[in-house]
């Protein structure tokens, strides 16, 4: 193969796109977040080169010979972009995006195409690649590329966070309840830890939205996501609203007495909001089941956390919190009286 004209000259692009000038305070720039990023081609200089210059531009760069070398990185690593050659032996560039488009959707491809045309622009997009840059080629055009690819990926993740969170709220909604019950309860059957389910609702919020008006709700079903968010451990534990005045906390590895102090802990929180006439409800069931019944056993406890909240608000009038284990599900007493000025200490 030829020698290939690339440009050692580059500027460094820091500036956040204005796409993203929507987002919250904690949105970084895309740009300056650095990649894994897998350079592969067989001739030595142009994947070295290309590597020292993605490494200056801050991104954490490994080579590889050719697209089984590549497979084999692949495998024993973790990597967001690969740019690749083609025409390469062994395994060339169009099998190695194939195979990554394959098996590692969350990795993403650029191709580098030479000019003695040996595969069509449309067979190499069709094979899963993302862009393609055809030699020689500048770093300041790769750069471009880099950049590009950056943008589409962060607007990706984007649009999959919209998917599963509640617009109110912020927290996971109820499409991605099911998905995260699944997955917890599968890693409590391997791994032997207890899991529970708490289902939380708002007593008398009806009375409230007429007494107020709607927007005081909504701003009231935000205090209690914010509660929620505070009083759980961060990825570990897990809050959705499930409908309305509605919400879900899965939370693994915590003994009866621990589940029971955060279920107290966050009905103190919100009664010192004194939402009048509001209070708060809390049914709680723990899993029980094995990889063979797996999809009853995750609806049984569904149900059993259910009815757990409608013994705490239909029979025992509200402003508790109910356990399923038995039946009929066991009251637990308040921590310290009706006021909700109690409430346990952290984990």
């Amino acid at each position: 193969m030829k020698r290939r004209k690339v440009s050692c000259e580059m500027k460094r692009n820091t500036v956040a796109p204005s796409e993203v000038s929507r987002m919250d305070s904690q949105a970084k720039n895309i740009f300056a977040a650095p990649q894994c990023i897998l350079v592969v081609d067989d001739e030595v200089h142009i994947r070295e080169l290309v590597a020292e210059s993605l490494s200056l531009m801050g991104h954490r760069v490994t080579t590889a010979e050719d697209g089984l070398d590549a497979i084999e990185k692949i495998q024993n690593g973790s990597f967001d972009i690969i740019i690749t050659d083609l025409d390469m032996p062994r395994m060339d560039g169009l099998e190695l995006i194939k195979a990554v488009h394959a098996d590692h959707k969350n990795i993403d491809t650029i191709a580098i195409m030479g000019h003695a045309v040996k595969y069509k622009y449309t067979e190499v997009i069709g094979a899963g690649a993302a862009d393609f840059i055809t030699k020689p080629f500048s770093l300041d055009k790769l750069e471009a590329k880099l950049q590009r690819l950056l943008r589409e990926r962060w607007m990706r993740r984007e649009l999959e966070e919209l998917a599963i969170r509640d617009p109110l709220t912020g927290l996971f909604n109820r499409r991605h309840f099911k998905s995260i019950l699944t997955q917890e309860a599968v890693r409590a059957i391997r791994y032997g830890h207890p899991l529970y389910l708490f289902f939380i609702d708002i007593d008398s919020f009806k009375e409230y939205n007429d007494q107020k008006g709607h927007q005081a709700g909504d701003r009231l079903v935000i205090l209690l996501a914010d509660i929620l968010r505070t009083s759980i451990r961060e990825n570990v534990d897990k809050a959705f609203r499930y409908g309305g005045d509605e919400f879900c906390v899965i939370l693994p590895h915590l003994t009866t007495p621990q589940a029971l102090k955060v279920a107290e802990r966050i009905r103190s929180k919100y009664n010192k909001l004194k939402p009048q006439p509001t209070t708060l409800s809390t049914g709680i069931a723990s899993f029980s089941g094995n990889l063979d019944n797996l999809a009853e056993a995750i609806e049984d406890l569904v149900q059993r956390a259910d009815r757990a909240l409608y013994e705490a608000k239909q029979a025992r009038g509200g402003d508790c919190v109910c356990v399923n284990g038995i039946d009929p599900p066991e009251p637990i007493p308040r921590l310290l009286g009706n006021s909700g000025t109690g409430g346990g200490n952290a984990r």
